[in-house]
């Protein structure tokens, strides 16, 4: 402990900022994508058998959107927007969640399925102890569909990868 330090207060040597990235973002902090800045207002964690993944709930004011984060040997990262729930895809959906799915003329293959736990934080619509069912499916040009199954509701998201260099993040405290 250097001299100056014995003068500081208890909060500001345990009051210590941590850069933040993907995988610690936490709610009031800052994600800014193509110059706009977006606040984090909700986290969703998702766990099925040991393995994680977040999505950050975050708005400009006017937007909202969904970051996705995961680590699946490299860190991905990707940007959703909820579809409206009048969208047809809605429709499709209720009754069976094929392999492959359509939408906007662009053909869509399932990549992965699965069930998980979830834990939440801020404005999510959601609960924590809540279990859903995924399915994503994805593009030949990289575009993405995620849908999710909460209780007998469907949740359906479109969106891509982005790079990561694209994304800057903030602590908002």
């Amino acid at each position: 402990m250097g001299f100056f330090d014995f003068f500081k207060s208890k909060e500001e040597k345990e009051d210590k900022i941590v850069a933040r990235t993907p995988l610690n973002l936490q709610i009031g902090d800052i994600v800014e994508y193509d110059l706009i800045e977006y606040k984090v207002i909700g986290k969703i964690y998702y766990e099925e058998g040991g393995y994680k993944w977040y999505d950050y709930h975050i708005s400009d004011g006017k937007n909202n959107l969904w970051l996705s984060a995961e680590e699946d040997d490299e860190l991905e990262v990707g940007l959703f927007k909820k579809l409206d729930s009048g969208d047809e895809l809605y429709s499709k959906l209720q009754e069976k969640i094929p392999n492959k799915i359509t939408f906007n003329n662009q053909a869509y293959s399932l990549i992965e399925e699965g069930n998980a736990n979830i834990m939440v934080e801020g404005q999510v619509g959601a609960k924590t102890g809540q279990r859903i069912r995924y399915w994503d499916y994805e593009a030949s040009n990289g575009e993405q569909v995620s849908v999710e199954k909460w209780v007998n509701e469907l949740e359906i998201s479109i969106g891509q990868e982005v790079k990561k260099s694209l994304l800057e993040y903030y602590p908002g405290k």
